[in-house]
């Protein structure tokens, strides 16, 4: 099939925030970033390399296929992990997850953070976004808002990934129509799929570095061509 006939979609936490999970308090941020030519652009650094969280629920069964955070981190458990990996979905990588209830002391299920590692480049000029600071002192990239989200994803900048991401939107996770046939199918929980088209992007995006979102030797792949390693 010809990539500017695939279909994409964006994949979501539920519309209610009453499930979305907590960082556990000893979760943080490595130093963080301190420009040394604007006060304004002082920001936390990259995130700890894996998750501890705090689940909302009392038991297994409050817990939905997919785990959201405040931050938007997307967390599966492990058999939605297993339907991933025997349908040979492609276009993420997976850390693991410390985890427990906030009102109990029952086990939680085994989840799994999704590390999207699939690409379709930099947002089109098309889409509106642009990049409009470049900080000298400390890295800071600021992003123009999106104003023709049906220009977002360019199938021409698309590496054929199941799992995808956009830049400058690392957490926004595309997917495929396999993907969302997947979760319809097996009628997974905790995730909503909506038209990319239909997006309301019209805030600014300053989203760091490739890095913070990638593992290290894939952002410098992307990036670094790029100048957002």
């Amino acid at each position: 099939m010809p990539k500017s006939d695939v279909k994409f979609w964006h994949l979501d936490a539920p519309e209610s925030t009453k499930r979305l999970a907590e960082w556990a308090e000893d979760m943080g941020s490595e130093s963080a970033v301190i420009c040394p030519l604007h006060e304004g652009h002082r920001r936390a650094g990259k995130r700890q390399p894996n998750l501890k969280i705090v689940l909302p629920g009392k038991t297994v069964d409050d817990v939905d296929d997919f785990v959201w955070t405040w931050y938007s981190e997307c967390l599966v458990q492990d058999h939605v992990l297993e339907l991933f990996r025997r349908a040979g979905l492609t276009g993420y990588e997976v850390k693991p997850v410390t985890a427990k209830f906030k009102r109990t002391t029952e086990p939680p299920p085994r989840l799994w953070e999704l590390v999207v590692t699939g690409w379709a480049g930099m947002a089109p000029p098309e889409s509106g976004i642009r990049l409009i600071e470049k900080c000298e002192g400390c890295g800071y990239l600021g992003y123009s808002g999106c104003d023709n989200p049906e220009r977002l994803i360019d199938p021409s900048q698309w590496d054929g990934s199941d799992f995808f991401i956009v830049w400058p939107l690392p957490k926004f996770i595309f997917v495929t129509d396999r993907v969302a046939k997947l979760i319809r199918e097996n009628g997974l929980t905790g995730v909503r799929l909506k038209d990319p088209r239909r997006l309301d992007l019209s805030g600014g995006f300053g989203p760091g570095r490739l890095s913070y979102w990638m593992p290290e030797a894939r952002a410098r792949e992307l990036g670094g061509p790029l100048g957002i390693d």
